[in-house]
Parts: structure tokens; sequence; C-alpha cells
């Protein structure tokens, strides 16, 4: 359910902006309060729409309070002077420290790590020894894994993920369902955002037909892989597989915006 949060609604999206800069002039905590209070909309936004990354460690009410943290801090920090709006500004950190929240609870077992690391490296050594993408049999092989543990460490890592593609999209575009929320936010893009718009539609566009279907079952209507696997008529474990290679691909078409 989305939480409900009282704003401030009377000042226009012009008086706001010119309020931030009056505050970096004069500090007026009174005027602080009266922009925390107008920007939570962003926080709120963004909380209800990252629910999927947060669920198991906090609830929204707290991960709301984490972002208004976050404007708080975003004031502090923020430079007039740079030609960006304030809003765009407070957008990117609220993501940032929700996604941040989530990095920082430490969930992912060291042998779920130590898994994913094998398992891109191993990889990787194939891809380049083979000139294509490795099949399931011959990372197993080379892992020293029957097939079925394979396919087991694969859904293991892959099912704890939920968070890794929220990361990849802190620009998000409007040319796709998955990522149309940031007009709510900001209408108005730099260059950079919007070259991230179409490197991002074409990436997502790159996808075969079920690595879109996983990407679109998993990560917006929330279903579990065990769900999925019933709608595509296939194992957990070969969903958990393609959520993988999806979100490798992802990577890899957007590594010039994606840092880390």
């Amino acid at each position: 359910m989305p939480v409900e949060l009282q704003t401030d609604q009377q000042l226009t999206a012009e008086e706001a902006e010119r309020l931030v800069r009056e505050y970096k002039q004069n500090g007026s905590q009174e005027l602080r309060n009266q922009l925390v209070m107008h920007y939570s909309y962003i926080a709120k936004g963004v909380v209800n729409r990252m629910g999927s990354t947060f669920y198991k460690y906090a609830t929204a009410e707290e991960m709301i309070h984490q972002g208004v943290i976050s404007l708080i801090d975003s004031l502090e920090r923020f430079d007039p002077n740079k030609d960006v709006k304030f809003s765009t500004y407070a957008f990117t950190k609220v993501r940032g420290a929700i996604i941040d929240y989530v990095r920082k609870q430490d969930w992912l077992p060291r042998r779920i790590r130590k898994a994913d690391i094998q398992i891109s490296k191993v990889e990787a050594e194939l891809t380049g020894r083979l000139g294509r993408a490795p099949t399931r049999a011959e990372m197993a092989e080379a892992m020293g894994m029957k097939p079925k543990e394979y396919d087991k460490c694969v859904y293991e890592v892959s099912g704890e993920t939920q968070y890794s593609f929220e990361a990849l999209i802190a620009s998000p575009s409007s040319s796709h369902p998955s990522t149309a929320y940031m007009d709510e936010f900001d209408p108005q893009h730099n260059v950079d955002q919007e070259e991230f718009r179409k490197v991002l539609a074409n990436a997502i566009d790159s996808l075969n037909e079920q690595e879109r279907t996983v990407l679109s079952l998993y990560y917006y209507e929330n279903l579990s892989m065990k769900e999925i696997g019933k709608v595509m008529h296939v194992s957990e474990q070969r969903i958990g597989q393609i959520n993988r290679k999806l979100l490798n691909k992802l990577r890899d078409k957007l590594s010039q915006f994606v840092k880390g």
C-alpha cells in the first residue's frame, strides 16, 4: 500500500527552487523545515516505487524517514551555483540513500557473495576462451559442480539481486514503463540524462523475449521466481539464470554510466 505523507502543496516548483537559494544564503531553520516539508513528496514517491528493494529490511515509514534525512543533507550540500535544479539533485540523493541503506544491511551471506564472484570469473574466462557465452553444462564442469548444483548456486545468487537493477537505473527513462516515474519529479532533464534514456531503452530492447518477461514480472510485478517459473513453464533455477544474465547484459550496456 502506498504510504500517505502530508506535504505542503502551497509552493510552486519555481517558488521552492527560489526558497532553496534563499535558504543557502541565510540558513533559516524555519525556511529549511518548510522546504523539507515541501520536498517530502520526493521521499514518499521514491519509497513507494522502491518498496521491492527494502521490504525485507525495513518498513516504508522507516525508509521515508531515511529519505527525509537525505533531503535535509541534500539541502546542506546543494550548490545553487551549479546548473542543476534542487529537485533533481534531491531525487538522486534520496534514491542513493535508500540503495545504500539496503547494501549496508549486509544481508547477502558470504557463501553467496563468494559464489557470485566465482561465477562471474568463470563465465568471463570461458567466454574469452570459447568466443561465445558458455552453456550451463560448460559452466557447471568448469566450476566442478553437477548441473543441478550449478543451477542451485545461480538461483541463490540471482534471487538476492533485487536492488541491483534499481542501482542501474539511477537516471530513469520515460520511454519504458519500468522507468517512467522520473518525469513525475522533474520533467526537465539535462543532456547526460537524455543520453542515458536512449542507452537504457536500447539495452532493454536488446534483451530477448524471455529476459524481458522476467524483468517485467520479477522487478515490476513483484512475482517470485517460483511464480514466474510456473508462468513460463520452467524451473525456478532457470528463472534465476535468466535473471542473472539479463542483469549482466544491462550492466554491460550501461557501463559508461554505472560506477563501481
